[in-house]
């Protein structure tokens, strides 16, 4: 997990430090090696670009410390991929145990403050046993990260590996990415763009965030310390703020227009304070920086990298979590092109789905009534809301994901005069027959561009369209093609 935010402030700790620095991370939520490309040209400086749920051996070199930070964090990216997020909080927690085993190395394990979920008792100590639902769609999560400590103990006690449990509580800094979709960065980036801030709950709901570089001088302190101080260990912030406060504040340091707006509350605990005694006691650490000065990083940081160049406005009848393989390959998409914000538009099918959604650079408008219906009025209800956003983001690029319900807004727009570069790809399996099929050809005829999920490799599918972008939107600007 190297390349992420906080491994790379760990990357520069240690080479600064004049240290040997291993990373190790399949860019899986970064999609970039950013964060440490600074140290790329350093002798002491190594990157493999490899998943922990493989083995790795790393034969001739000598590792003394390992710091494990590989795991999505933010809510929306840890479910895209449930099986993944389990197997690495499992599988590849014994792959680096085993590599910390092989080359007698101590071993930290970067645990989360989701292992305790929704409690009582506060703030949270590290002999709270902790109370979360296996069924959750955040499980995947939590029970992954719990797991992960059992594994670390048992590796602890029956081949003594040097082990170290820190339980992160919520920790942010500049190399957080600007659409990941915690807070407090998707409020920064939306307060920036001058969009709206959305709440889930009413706002009461408190949380304590820590600077990232006091995360770093918690971490490096608790790898020194002795073999029989294994943890847990708390290591966050104790300066609780309301999310609605939280919102508030950078809505006035970015001197922003941003409405707040209140959605209905998601599963997320209400309360997260930690007990940080043990980590002032045994550690010897203690938070430096404050809040302010953690906001007031970020936003010097995001205004300075600037914001997503581009917004392309898509259609699609089912958007996670229910999809098939176009609506996959579109995930995918959004991933691979964390510099492009998304804003989708499809069929609500279900009541408890919300109306408006965030998912890392993917923004989800859900349109009907929650009933299977829905995509029946998509057409109609799509059209309409597009043109609603369109007035704000003056699209220049729409996709329809399937040729039919998701294709006929497309469609709608063009006959209406939209400028915007219209492309349609969809599932080589779609079986269509009747007016069906009609509709479908029209609606290819009218596309500017289109692909199908069997043009190539998943891969290579995915650069087709990025291509494509780059070419339709290089065309609209006049002006040369950059390398993707």
């Amino acid at each position: 997990g190297g390349a992420g935010a906080l491994g790379s402030y760990l990357v520069k700790k240690y080479i600064n430090d004049g240290h040997r620095v291993i990373v190790i991370d399949n860019l899986m939520k970064t999609q970039t090696t950013e964060n440490i490309d600074a140290f790329m040209g350093n002798k002491n400086f190594k990157f493999l670009k490899h998943d922990i749920n493989d083995p790795i051996d790393l034969a001739g070199e000598k590792i003394d410390w390992i710091f494990n930070a590989a795991c999505p964090v933010s809510c929306i990216s840890l479910q895209i991929d449930p099986i993944h997020t389990v197997k690495s909080c499992t599988l590849g927690v014994i792959n680096m145990l085993e590599l910390a085993r092989k080359h007698g190395a101590k071993f930290l394990q970067c645990s989360s403050a989701d292992i305790y979920g929704e409690m009582k008792d506060h703030p949270f100590k590290e002999t709270d046993l902790g109370s979360t639902n296996t069924l959750s769609p955040r499980a995947c999560y939590e029970e992954g990260k719990r797991t992960a400590e059992t594994i670390c103990m048992d590796y602890h006690r029956k081949y003594g590996v040097e082990i170290k449990i820190a339980r992160i509580f919520n920790t942010a800094g500049p190399h957080t990415q600007m659409t990941d979709g915690r807070v407090p960065s998707i409020f920064i980036y939306n307060a920036l763009a001058q969009r709206p801030i959305r709440i889930y709950g009413d706002g009461k709901a408190t949380r304590c965030f820590l600077h990232i570089e006091d995360q770093v001088d918690g971490l490096d302190k608790f790898m020194r310390t002795g073999a029989d101080v294994t943890g847990p260990i708390n290591i966050g912030s104790t300066d609780e703020v309301t999310i609605l406060e939280l919102a508030e504040k950078v809505i006035k340091k970015t001197d922003s227009k941003s409405e707040i707006i209140f959605e209905r509350r998601d599963d997320a605990p209400l309360l997260r304070k930690p007990d940080t005694t043990l980590a002032k006691n045994l550690l010897g650490w203690q938070q430096t920086k404050s809040l302010d000065e953690l906001l007031d990083d970020m936003i010097a940081h995001y205004k300075n990298k600037g914001l997503p160049e581009s917004t392309v406005l898509v259609f699609s009848v089912t958007y996670y979590p229910d999809h098939g393989p176009a609506e996959s390959a579109l995930m995918d998409l959004a991933q691979k092109m964390p510099e492009t914000e998304f804003h989708v538009i499809t069929s609500k099918m279900n009541k408890d789905r919300r109306d408006v959604e965030n998912y890392d650079n993917v923004t989800v408008y859900r349109i009907g009534f929650g009933a299977k219906f829905d995509k029946y009025l998509l057409p109609l209800l799509g059209a309409i809301k597009a043109k609603q956003l369109n007035k704000q983001y003056h699209y220049r690029f729409m996709w329809s994901v399937m040729a039919t319900y998701g294709g006929l807004i497309g469609l709608v727009l063009k006959l209406l005069g939209n400028k915007a570069s219209f492309l349609l790809m969809h599932d080589d399996k779609e079986n269509l027959t009747g007016w069906k099929k009609k509709l479908a050809n029209y609606i290819e005829s009218k596309a500017d561009t289109q692909y199908t999920t069997k043009d190539g490799g998943d891969d290579q599918f995915i650069d087709n369209i990025r291509r494509n972008y780059a070419e339709l939107t290089a065309k609209q600007e006049n002006k040369l093609l950059r390398p993707l």
